[in-house]
């Protein structure tokens, strides 16, 4: 199987002249090869995974670093895996089973745990910008965006092929009028890909030409590792992408339905939310939207008759209310629906002149990019808008970016960088891969799982280039500093996510349960505006990912420790060190209710203190302390007892005040923010 696949792709012509011009040569736009790898003559090697790395480390005078400790492994990999650090019983667990498949049985721990879908969707939001609010100028709520978010968590902890979930994503909507009932609200609510795209100023699809830019241009840098965005105003000036291909892929968008959440008419002119989509099927769904519509042109009926026949101020008033209301979602309040995209009116573009709307050039047809396979004009069904078509392009066994972009994004997320660092352009412009033939033996493999995404993690965290440790080498810094050869393991600072729900595990405090709706202001109240946009931060004591997120206000504590920007796909994290950090663990009200829980955790755990610092320790670190830091601990935790003791609390208060003291210090410490 896997070298026929690889036949037809090799088969596959990867660039297409355009315009007369030359074939653009580059290794993303050539197919996949099939390479077996080196032989590894030091029997180092376990996979064939490691015979790429192995073979590219001694071709450049380097040796891989020795294994990771047991403990600092399970550390790394129940980290990279579900974003939590393991319970102490875990590791005890771990350390004392020496049977071959260990490791093996430990993965697929991991892998089955629905917390590796709340780690793993984290990222996927990031690329795909989520967020809990619109992007116009009142950035309106979207109370409805959330069931995107569990869709995405979803299918990572179900393994959904990656392939399934694309097509879903562009195109679900159509694929629920396709049936079965049962996949209907969660096909339909994939589409929320597409309906988050940005959007600007105040009115209803106002500067919509620059929503469909942005839809485009996150299709295109989420699964083609490709940016459209530069062919909107002329041919793309790096990647062979010309304003044809760009207004191909703008007809199909522009043949979509998009919601509206909301602006500032909404309370002032009664203007409510229009295009959500109901999660019932049409044969459920339209008589109850039937109904709800009857009603509105009966209250307009009844406004107008009032207002003809000169009836009271106050009669009016009240009809008006209830026709505000019924308009605010053109929606019965009680049908469940969501920020959702559907067939709109089918229709080929024309190339905007400099792009601008205003100035209408030559007709583009519906198509995708002309120098890929498959690429041009697409065999659109009647009416249809070509999503569909598109997804099933981007999805075809022979497109040469597709796989190669998800599995350097699985790579990331277990080494930090990919094995292309730029994962969201693989273009000309971006960086070239640092193991090609291994990238594109995985793609390969991928493809042949089912697209896998779970096989593909399993693969990676199984090799033994994962499990090498975090040494210094000056000879190896010299040769290879930013480690692109994959000599070592690169020692990294938890995420935003991954430390606040860390404090949290700590505090005894982390809530696991699916959290319900956020507790956005009942729609009756709604009425910001420009000058008074919506800004809120919620609190809450579930997992990070769940947290309500906008786009023109970052949340707070994201803000601090480096997370995504909502209004752009974010391809991978920055990892910056700035005094704001500091303050925040050792000063904010957040930590403090933390290090006081992880306090009483730590009192309960033991009656001696010395007892108590090992716990501490090693619920912090995963690991015993040294008798130096022992030591210090002691010193610490006598010297604030007596400061304490001079405030005039009791003997108790003055344990708990020393002990939230000493955790708040165990919560700031570098070997609890890194994973090495």
């Amino acid at each position: 199987m896997r070298m026929l696949l690889a036949g037809i792709l090799v088969s596959v012509a990867c660039a297409c002249p355009l315009a007369g011009a030359p074939p653009v040569r580059h290794w993303a736009f050539e197919p996949s090869r099939f390479v077996d790898p080196p032989v590894d003559p030091t029997a180092w090697s376990e996979s064939a995974l490691d015979r790429f790395v192995v073979a590219n480390l001694h071709e450049n005078g380097l040796n891989p670093a020795p294994d990771a400790d047991r403990r600092t492994l399970i550390r790394r990999i129940t980290f990279d895996l579900l974003g939590l650090p393991p319970e102490p019983e875990e590791v005890e667990a771990f350390l004392d089973d020496n049977a071959p498949d260990a490791l093996a049985r430990l993965v697929d721990r991991l892998l089955a745990s629905p917390r590796f879908g709340e780690r793993q969707g984290r990222w996927w939001m990031d690329v795909v910008r989520y967020a809990d609010t619109a992007g116009d100028n009142a950035d309106y709520p979207v109370p409805e965006a959330r069931l995107y978010r569990d869709y995405i968590i979803g299918s990572f902890n179900q393994d959904k092929p990656f392939d399934e979930l694309v097509t879903e994503q562009l195109a679900g909507d159509i694929l629920a009028a396709q049936g079965p009932p049962e996949k209907h609200a969660e096909r339909v609510t994939a589409t929320t890909f597409i309906a988050l795209s940005r959007r600007y100023a105040t009115a209803p699809f106002e500067l919509m030409h620059l929503t469909l830019e942005d839809t485009i241009e996150t299709t295109g840098r989420v699964f083609l590792g490709l940016t459209l965005r530069c062919a909107r105003c002329h041919d793309h000036k790096f990647d062979p992408v010309t304003m044809e291909d760009y207004y191909g892929l703008y007809g199909i968008f522009a043949s979509t339905r998009y919601p509206f959440a909301g602006a500032e008419e909404f309370a002032s002119k009664q203007l409510g939310r229009t295009g959500f989509v109901p999660l019932a099927p049409p044969a459920q769904a339209g008589p109850r939207i039937e109904a709800h519509m009857e009603r509105i042109r009966s209250l307009e009926a009844q406004i107008k008759a009032h207002e003809e026949a000169g009836k009271p101020k106050s009669e009016v008033d009240k009809l008006r209310s209830d026709l505000r209301e019924a308009r605010k979602t053109n929606l019965p309040r009680d049908l469940p629906c969501a920020y959702a995209v559907a067939e709109g009116d089918a229709a080929d573009a024309r190339i905007h002149i400099l792009g601008d709307p205003g100035q209408p050039g030559p007709a583009a047809p519906r198509s995708v990019p002309r120098f890929l396979p498959g690429g041009g004009p697409l065999a659109i069904a009647q009416g249809s808008s070509g999503r569909l078509e598109l997804a099933r392009w981007i999805t075809r066994p022979d497109n040469p970016l597709t796989a190669r972009v998800l599995v350097n994004r699985i790579w990331q997320a277990l080494f930090g960088t990919g094995i292309v660092s730029t994962p969201s352009n693989l273009g000309l412009r971006g960086d070239p891969p640092s193991h090609p033939e291994l990238l594109d033996r995985l793609a390969l493999d991928l493809v042949e799982s089912g697209w896998s995404m779970k096989s593909m993690f399993r693969s990676i965290a199984l090799s033994r280039v994962y499990r090498l440790a975090c040494t210094e080498d000056p000879q190896a810094l010299a040769n290879d500093p930013a480690n692109r050869r994959l000599w070592r393991h690169d020692r990294r600072r938890l995420d935003a996510e991954s430390l606040r729900d860390t404090l949290l595990v700590l505090s005894g405090r982390l809530d696991l349960s699916w959290p319900g709706a956020h507790p956005f202001p009942d729609m009756s109240t709604w009425g910001w505006t420009q000058h008074n946009p919506f800004k809120a931060v919620y609190r809450s004591n579930h997992r990070s990912v769940y947290l309500m997120t906008q786009r023109i206000q970052r949340h707070p504590y994201c803000a601090i420790f480096d997370g995504p920007d909502t209004n752009n796909s974010t391809e991978r994290r920055t990892s910056s060190t700035v005094p704001q950090q500091a303050l925040f663990l050792l000063n904010s009200e957040f930590v403090q209710e933390q290090a006081r829980g992880f306090a009483q955790r730590i009192l309960k755990a033991a009656k001696q203190n010395d007892a108590r610092t090992h716990a501490a320790c090693t619920l912090a670190w995963g690991r015993t302390p040294s008798p130096r830091e022992a030591e210090r601990l002691a010193a610490f935790l006598s010297d604030s007892a007596s400061e304490l003791a001079r405030s005039g609390l009791t003997a108790g208060q003055i344990e708990l005040e020393a002990w939230t003291s000493c955790a708040r210090v165990l919560l700031a410490t570098n070997e609890l923010l890194h994973v090495e």
